[in-house]
C-alpha cells in the first residue's frame, strides 16, 4: 500500500525526484498496483551501512523527544499508509527526511512535512542513523 501512495504522489507532482517522477507520470493506476504488489512480495536485503553506535544511541533520544513512534510505532514499524522505518537504507532514510523538511517529498495530510521542518541536519543524521539500526529491512 505505501509503494503505492508513493507512485500517485510521485504522478500527481506532490513528491519529485529527478528518476521517479517522469516515470510515474506514464504509468496507470493498474500499472502501480502491480508495481506495488511486486515489491511488497520481495523479501528485504539490509544494504551495508557505517552506523555510529553514540549517534544511533543520540538519535534514540532524538526520537523520543520529536515523538517520532506515534505515528511509526514503536520499532518505527509502521502501519497502513505509515511507512517502516525499521532497517531501511541510510542514504534513503537520510534524503526522505532532508526531503520532507524541504518540501519535495509530502505525505498524504502533511503530518510528516511539518514534524520534519523544525529538524536541524543533525537532528536529521541522527534520526537516519537510529532508524537504519533497528530490527530488520
Amino acid at each position: 500500500m505505501f509503494t503505492h501512495w508513493q507512485l500517485i504522489k510521485y504522478r500527481d507532482g506532490r513528491r519529485k525526484d529527478a528518476q521517479m517522477t517522469p516515470f510515474a507520470a506514464k504509468l496507470s493506476d493498474e500499472d502501480m498496483a502491480d508495481l506495488a504488489a511486486f515489491y511488497a512480495a520481495q523479501k528485504p536485503v539490509r544494504r551495508p551501512a557505517q552506523l555510529d553506535p553514540a549517534k544511533v544511541a543520540e538519535g534514540e533520544k532524538a526520537s523520543v523527544h520529536y515523538q517520532c513512534t506515534s505515528c511509526h510505532r514503536v520499532g518505527f514499524v509502521g502501519h497502513e499508509q505509515i511507512p517502516r522505518l525499521a532497517g531501511q537504507d541510510l542514504a534513503y532514510l537520510r534524503r526522505l527526511i532532508r526531503g520532507f523538511k524541504e518540501k519535495t517529498a509530502s505525505d498524504l495530510d502533511g503530518t510528516m512535512t511539518m514534524a520534519a521542518v523544525p529538524l536541524r541536519e543533525e537532528d536529521i543524521e541522527l534520526l537516519a542513523q537510529y532508524a537504519a539500526s533497528l530490527g530488520d529491512p
